[in-house]
């Protein structure tokens, strides 16, 4: 691609060394990436400068260097340098047009919230599956009917989220399911992407270590349905505080709610520990549903991904079958049998959703509820004592102990989540620092039908101690103690 396609519709503030005929072979804001007749585009971070780095970016190659500044003396003339307002926004316009708007070619539908992100939008491209090529990025990283990858982030970086939109459009991908983060809305890695639906889950407190305040996540949330282009359609949970807010603000948009009445109702709702089933109210009038996903949480999450197949213009009735066979997701409530007891290990890691599990284990069960969590460190930590605080008075027992300590001193984080105990002596609390000890200790607490629960990591492979990343996975570390204790069936 020419030059002067890549930024045709860039807003060009000053040139130098101009030249539209130069060949882009890429576009990149890491310059320790950058390879020959790549475009570079300085990005100001939370962490660095990309402002520092154009230096670095020619040498290793750059033909071009974007930026909201130049650099007084510019050494290289075989380079062009192009100034504009504002490089994030600038970058994913080029990426746009570089891997010829993906957007366009396939239907994207956009999945934000604190919590359901992840089980809706992986369900999502479960069931369109079954009628188009779909795809699904995320928490739980990128998935096509051939493919699977790891990503860094829920939502990747400009960069490697256009180019796996591109790498899709060429596998002949027609719908992908996309978790859409706070902070890539704020950081504007979406930008320049049209979605054909927008969803919105709900809002709780979590990431206040990056957002100043509550208003201030929400207000990056917003983005996702207020910025330009804006969604064709929109989809909002109206048992959500927020997404009432957010209602009131898109007249058009449809509504789902496990509570009243709303564009798609889920009723007559019967939870368990293995499933559940309701009826859901929609356009299309009624229907009833089963669910292999356990507790009311997920009765909410399955009415979102049925509504939102409805808003693409399939018949939910179309997926009751395919919905009973799910095989769940990855990390959240995945069950493990034990000697009679069942283990569920989930990726909470909120008071919001440490409430929605516990307090439903708590109305389900019969018997007692052990759970086990840490907390991450370098991460916010209001939300230490309020978690405790919630384990403790649905649980029967409880552990605490390390989630991803980072650079925290895990005694430190400790010491914060134990200020959620009643005051004096606390029975039936635990503190055991070593993840692997302590849910060694729990499963030789358990007993026949006890539920117990590990949350935190879910899914996650790996723990981080200070700046090391080890593999750790709470769910090969209970199947393997199960299987030593020969508690499973081998």
């Amino acid at each position: 691609m020419k030059l002067k396609q890549l930024v045709h519709n860039l807003k060009l503030l000053e040139k130098r060394n101009w030249n539209p005929g130069v060949e882009v072979l890429g576009v990149c804001s890491d310059s320790r990436r950058i390879k020959q007749g790549d475009v570079f585009f300085a990005c100001p971070g939370p962490q660095t400068d990309g402002h520092q780095y154009f230096e670095e970016a020619y040498r290793r190659g750059a033909s071009v260097c974007v930026g909201e500044k130049l650099p007084e003396n510019v050494p290289s003339q075989e380079t062009v340098f192009l100034k504009v307002a504002d490089s994030r926004e600038a970058l994913t316009q080029a990426l746009n047009e570089f891997y010829e708007f993906p957007s366009r070619r396939m239907k994207l539908i956009g999945v934000t919230g604190t919590n359901g992100k992840t089980t809706i939008a992986y369900l999502i491209n479960y069931l369109l599956g079954k009628k188009t090529p779909s795809a699904y990025i995320g928490t739980l990283g990128s998935l096509t009917p051939q493919t699977s990858g790891v990503l860094s982030n829920t939502t990747p970086g400009s960069e490697e989220l256009y180019s796996l939109l591109g790498k899709m459009m060429k596998e002949g991908i027609r719908t992908v399911s996309l978790e859409v983060s706070s902070h890539a809305l704020d950081q504007k890695r979406v930008n320049g992407l049209e979605f054909e639906l927008a969803v919105f889950t709900q809002l709780t407190p979590e990431h206040l270590d990056y957002h100043k305040s509550l208003e201030e996540y929400f207000q990056a949330k917003r983005q996702l349905f207020s910025r330009e282009p804006k969604p064709k359609k929109i989809l909002i949970n109206q048992d959500s505080p927020y997404g009432r807010r957010l209602l009131g603000e898109n007249p058009k948009a449809k509504s789902f709610s496990i509570e009243g009445e709303a564009s798609y109702q889920a009723r007559e709702i019967a939870t368990s520990f293995s499933g559940s089933e309701f009826v859901l109210e929609g356009p299309r009038g009624s229907a009833k549903f089963r669910s292999p996903l356990p507790m009311a949480h997920n009765v909410s999450n399955v009415t979102a991904a049925l509504a939102s197949l409805d808003l693409l213009g399939y018949d939910p009735r179309d997926f009751q079958d395919a919905l009973e066979t799910f095989p769940g997701v990855p990390g959240r409530l995945e069950r493990v049998e034990g000697n009679g007891f069942t283990v569920f290990i989930d990726y909470a890691h909120t008071p919001d959703a440490f409430e929605n599990i516990l307090s439903e284990a708590r109305r389900l069960s019969t018997k007692r509820i052990l759970t086990l969590f840490g907390c991450g460190g370098d991460r916010d930590p209001f939300k230490r004592p309020e978690m405790t605080r919630i384990a403790y008075q649905y649980s029967d027992f409880v552990i605490l102990t390390s989630d991803n300590p980072r650079t925290e001193d895990p005694s430190e984080i400790l010491r914060q989540m134990r200020r959620g105990l009643p005051n004096g002596a606390v029975p039936n609390v635990l503190e055991i620092a070593d993840r692997r000890e302590a849910i060694s200790e729990l499963l030789s607490i358990a007993e026949a039908g006890d539920i117990v629960l590990i949350l935190g990591k879910g899914h996650e492979d790996y723990q981080i101690l200070g700046s090391k990343k080890v593999h750790f996975d709470d769910r090969e570390i209970v199947r393997d103690l199960l299987k030593r204790r020969s508690r499973v069936a081998l």
